[in-house]
């Protein structure tokens, strides 16, 4: 996502742009792009643009215990001051800020890009161990059929006599389903 913001650095403290976004964007790498959805608020302050945005996407995840492929929402809450690299009023460069933050720039042409800004937060806001449903029994650690399609005998079948003091000892993971 890409705007032009040479107006609105031209303007005074406290000037707001308001966007609608209805876009597909390649929020991971080498991944296809998603549809991103939501509202991004431009805000100028005394030397940047403060950048506000609610947005929501739709984006294929694998289920973290029976590896199906679904679709996982994701909502971002993005929060970031962009700084410009050069000055609109008068074309002179800016001084860049060396004191060892990581700052985000609005480049030489005045536009303002939020893609990777945008990559980032979705990393950050895709669950870990995602579930295609909260109730998700997972794989079978024995036949490796999945739960949620059908039912599995290993359960059934008996087991080997010399594994019986340490299966009364501990419980069974087959138990907690």
């Amino acid at each position: 996502m890409v705007m032009n913001v040479a107006q609105l650095l031209m303007e005074p403290s406290g000037s707001r742009r308001e966007y609608q976004l209805d876009e597909r964007i390649s929020l991971f790498d080498d991944a296809e792009e998603q549809q991103v959805t939501g509202r991004v608020t431009l805000l100028k302050t005394d030397q940047s643009v403060w950048v506000s945005a609610e947005l929501t996407s739709n984006i294929e995840c694998e289920c973290g215990r029976c590896l199906t492929l679904f679709s996982q929402p994701i909502r971002m809450g993005l929060e970031e001051e962009f700084l410009p690299v050069l000055n609109p009023a008068v074309g002179a460069r800016e001084k860049l800020l060396s004191d060892g933050g990581e700052y985000l720039y609005i480049d030489e042409t005045h536009t303002l890009d939020l893609s990777g800004t945008l990559r980032e937060y979705a990393l950050m806001v895709v669950p870990m161990k995602p579930l295609c449903k909260p109730g998700c029994a997972g794989l079978c650690p024995r036949c490796g059929a999945n739960r949620n399609e059908s039912s599995c005998v290993c359960d059934e079948l008996p087991r080997d006599p010399r594994w019986n003091a340490l299966l009364e000892a501990a419980p069974i993971a087959s138990n907690n389903r």
